[in-house]
């Protein structure tokens, strides 16, 4: 929440007082799935939803959730400043009367397991793993994994009886839910993503002055950096506290990241037969990370 508060405060600062926030957070308003609906119909002015939750309405959104693309936050970052939505994602959401100020990496996907550790692609084999979304469903497959699709609050008692043997979950996830009580292994190995985006009523954003909506999407640049920042600090202090907790970690090598990355072709392969236009998006990020 606080790069967005900052945000918020920025646009009023630099603006001498002529926007002012009505800030509301932690889904008071609004639960999550219901916010990118809520600004398409002008109840609310701004807000910044995850693009995984809005796959099915741009497909193109689910980018940054295939499997190793990306080594770290900071590379996908990168090639979201470089303007991978700029090749049409943008586009598609102005069509939802949403304008787009922002784009910002949100925590990586890490695997966790109960009475095994995870180094390589065959260490998930035969076994049975909570995750969420289809993309993570088909990468598990691969690996020769059975997956089960599982909301967050569904995999502690999962993990303890035994139902599933692993899954794969954010770090803030993973304490949020306190896994640590019943996995023994975490592998490190920032497998998939998400991206929540700053976005302002279209409508809205066409009444306000030139100069505001340049110090808008200055504040909103400035967001995407200040969460990239937060965002490694949580890391590091996440992982020791899994340590801390008893928890066997294992931070995935080059080398290891590579094996997972071959097997993945596949799944790349499977997403462009839904995204029939994600074939540039997926070379943008090759080339821009």
């Amino acid at each position: 929440v606080t790069p967005l508060k900052h945000f918020t405060e920025a646009v009023e600062k630099e603006s001498g007082g002529r926007v002012k926030f009505k800030f509301y957070h932690s889904g008071q308003l609004y639960k999550g799935k219901e916010e990118f609906a809520a600004l398409e119909r002008g109840d609310i002015d701004m807000t910044s939803p995850l693009d995984i939750y809005n796959t099915g309405i741009v497909p193109e959104l689910g980018i940054s959730n295939l499997p190793f693309m990306w080594g770290d936050p900071g590379s996908l970052q990168k090639t979201l400043d470089a303007g991978l939505w700029d090749l049409g994602i943008n586009d598609k959401l102005l069509k939802h009367n949403m304008v787009v100020l922002g784009v910002a990496a949100g925590g990586p996907y890490q695997i966790y397991s109960k009475k095994f550790p995870v180094y390589i692609p065959k260490d998930m084999e035969g076994k049975k793993w909570g995750i969420s979304g289809s993309t993570a469903s088909k990468a598990t497959e691969l690996l020769g994994g059975t997956p089960t699709t599982m909301s967050s609050g569904e995999l502690y008692l999962a993990l303890q009886r035994g139902t599933i043997d692993g899954c794969t979950r954010p770090l803030i996830t993973g304490l949020g839910r306190k896994l640590y009580e019943v996995v023994e292994h975490l592998s490190v190995t920032n497998m998939a993503y998400f991206c929540s985006f700053l976005a302002i009523n279209k409508k809205k954003w066409d009444s306000l002055p030139k100069d505001v909506q340049e110090i808008m999407k200055k504040a909103a640049k400035e967001r995407d950096q200040e969460q990239l920042q937060r965002l490694k600090t949580f890391m590091k202090k996440a992982i020791e506290l899994y340590k801390e907790k008893g928890v066997k970690v294992h931070v995935a090598t080059q080398e290891e990241l590579a094996k997972f990355k071959d097997k993945m072709s596949p799944v790349y392969d499977w997403w462009l037969t839904k995204v029939p236009g994600g074939k540039k998006y997926i070379e943008f990020a090759e080339t821009h990370h």
